[in-house]
Parts: structure tokens; C-alpha cells; sequence
């Protein structure tokens, strides 16, 4: 960089110099001034380049120096080809691109950080940090949440402790056939006789299932075992519980299932979703059931004087398991007689 520098003793002095501002050199004196147009570049006057500052020549030690200004100057050279006439006033750079500190610079007040160290400017507020911390704790608390409602609850039997999934005393969850993905019916089905005198508590002798997710699979799986190696039309029970605590229908209220030889048209089928020999179903399970039973007698699909019956007593199985034989004994509305004779409809 080329740069005049003041007047001395009332003439222009030039002085190009070469380096950065930390590293001035003098390599050439020339003079623009009308009175000096005749001088022979590259020779210095005795007598004026004494007047320069000490600090501001030296010949190859880097000074080190405050901040330089440049003031009432005829011309100030950046570069090869951009010029600025009249005063001019050079502040130096904290930092050379290197990220080596600049020495010669002087920090004035509001530059100067409270630690001492130089701080980036486009630091996340602490308004954002707040916003951020206070998202992630909202979402981090629904998740928690929906991972309790819809973690598995092991069978405990019914004293076992799961109220907190029930939404409310009497609500029941009915997944529809849609979806729990069923397949359609290879054939019509034949319709049942309403109001049904029976209800047949029966299980699917298969593994249990405590979500939705794991439900629908079970459920899935035994209508394609039934259409596939059975023959049949459809799933054969009218519904299903599973250990969620959500009911799934089958062929539901309206149509005559496949599940007890003889006693189907005289009987809804209630699965529970499980093996339950030695295995207790869960508490919302039992309520399920439970609610689904008092749901058909309130909507006139089961008779209001309906007799309940364990698989077991009317067909050659273990099904529905002793656990449950244990619990819905305890029904009201539970067969204990042997002799079903007199029981069965005339239809």
C-alpha cells in the first residue's frame, strides 16, 4: 500500500510505503508539488526526513505502534487502482485472517468484552434456549404419558392393578373389523335369532396380546386360520377381548358364528385372546368382557335372562382355560347345571 503522509514544513512530503501497517518500510520519496516537479526520485532532502516520526520508520523491525491516522492527505493509494483524495482516516483490524492478533490495535471500550476474550456474535439468545428446553420437555412428557397407556400390563389376574388405562368406568373400546384388517368373508353367514339366549366364553389358544398392535395381529392371523385350514366363512367367534382392554369384533351381535357344534345359533361367542390354563388374563381383559355382555343386553342383542356357559361344558376342550372358568363362575347369570337339556331353545 502507497500512501502520502501531512505536509512538513509547509510542502507535501510522499512517502510510498510497502507491507501492512505494522510493517512500514520506506523504498522510494517522490513529490507531486508544483515547486518540487524538477527533484530527482528516489533521493532524500536532508532535513525532512528527520521530521517523520521515529515510530513510524523503521527499516526492517516491525513497529508496533497505536492507531494510525491519516489526515489532510492529497492522496492515499489502496491497492493497484483505487484511489481516495482528501483526508482519510485507517482503523486497523483486530485480527489478521490468519487469526493472529494484531498488535499494533487498540481496543476501544465497547470492543472490550466482560472476560477478556472476544465472543462470536451470533450466539443463540437465552429466550431460544428457554423455548428449546421448554419443547423438548413437553414432548418428552407425552411420550412417557402414551408409553404407559400403551405399555403391556403383565397378567396379573383380577386383582390386578391397571385403572389407569381405563379412560372411564364404563367405556369400551370396540376395535371394528376394519381395523384390526380383516380380510373379507369368502361367503354370506347366516344370521342369528335376536335377542341371543347364550353367551359361550371361550379362549383362542394362542399367545396373549397387551397392545392394540400385537391384538390386531393375533386377531388377523386367527381369521386367516380359519378361512385358510378350517373352511369356514370367516373368523368364528362374534368377539374377541384382548389383554389391552379393547373388545374386537368378529362376526359380531348379528350373525351366527363357529365355535360350538350344536349351540351356535343359540349362542354369542366372546374369545378371550390367550391361553389360560395356568395364565391369568388381565384385569381389563375381564372387564371387557364383562362391559361387552352388558352392552348387548342393553341394546337387545342378548336376552335380558341370558345363561353364560364355559366352553368346556359343552365341548370336549380345556378352552376357556381354568384361570377363566375361575373368574366368570363368579358371573351372575353362570351355568353350573350338568344336565343342559331343558336349557336349550326350541328353535
Amino acid at each position: 500500500m502507497a500512501m502520502k503522509i501531512g505536509t512538513v514544513d509547509e510542502r507535501n512530503l510522499g512517502i510510498k510505503v510497502e507491507g501492512d501497517l505494522g510493517d512500514l518500510q520506506i523504498i522510494e520519496e517522490y513529490s507531486e508539488s508544483d515547486d518540487e516537479k524538477n527533484e530527482v526520485p528516489g533521493e532524500f532532502h536532508k532535513g525532512t526526513i528527520a521530521n517523520i516520526p521515529n515510530n513510524l520508520v523503521k527499516a526492517s523491525a516491525t513497529p508496533v505502534f497505536g492507531t494510525v491516522a491519516v489526515t489532510n492527505s492529497e492522496n492515499v493509494q489502496f491497492g493497484n487502482n483505487t484511489f481516495f483524495n482528501g483526508p482519510v482516516t485507517i482503523k486497523q483490524v483486530i485480527q489478521t485472517r490468519s487469526g493472529i492478533d494484531n498488535a499494533s490495535y487498540q481496543k476501544t471500550e465497547d470492543e472490550n468484552p466482560p472476560n477478556g476474550k472476544f465472543q462470536p456474535k451470533n450466539e443463540p439468545s437465552s429466550v431460544g434456549i428457554i423455548l428449546f428446553g421448554g419443547v423438548c420437555a413437553v414432548v418428552l412428557i407425552m411420550l412417557q404419558r402414551d408409553r404407559q397407556q400403551s405399555g403391556t400390563t403383565q397378567p396379573t389376574g383380577d386383582n390386578s392393578s391397571t385403572d389407569d388405562l381405563l379412560i372411564a368406568p364404563d367405556h369400551l373400546r370396540i376395535v371394528s373389523r376394519t381395523d384390526w384388517l380383516a380380510q373379507p368373508v369368502e361367503k354370506s353367514v347366516e344370521p342369528i335369532k335376536l335377542p341371543v339366549p347364550w353367551v359361550i366364553i371361550t379362549h383362542t389358544a394362542t399367545d396373549s396380546c397387551f397392545t392394540q398392535s400385537a391384538c390386531v395381529l393375533r386377531v388377523r392371523l386367527m381369521q386367516t386360520f380359519h378361512i385358510e385350514s378350517r373352511g369356514w366363512s370367516d373368523i368364528g367367534y362374534n368377539f374377541l377381548v384382548g389383554g389391552d382392554g379393547s373388545a374386537y369384533y368378529g362376526r359380531g351381535w348379528d350373525q351366527i358364528g363357529a365355535h360350538t357344534k350344536g349351540y351356535n345359533k343359540y349362542s354369542i361367542a366372546i374369545a378371550f385372546i390367550g391361553t389360560f390354563n395356568s395364565e391369568n388374563p388381565t384385569k381389563n381383559q375381564v372387564e371387557a368382557c364383562k362391559k361387552l355382555i352388558k352392552l348387548g343386553v342393553a341394546e337387545g342383542k342378548l336376552a335380558k335372562d341370558y345363561k353364560l356357559f364355559a366352553h368346556r361344558q359343552l365341548m370336549s376342550t380345556l378352552s376357556p382355560g381354568d384361570k377363566v372358568v375361575d373368574i366368570i363362575k363368579t358371573w351372575p347369570h353362570f351355568v353350573n347345571e350338568t344336565d343342559l337339556t331343558s336349557l336349550i331353545p326350541n328353535y
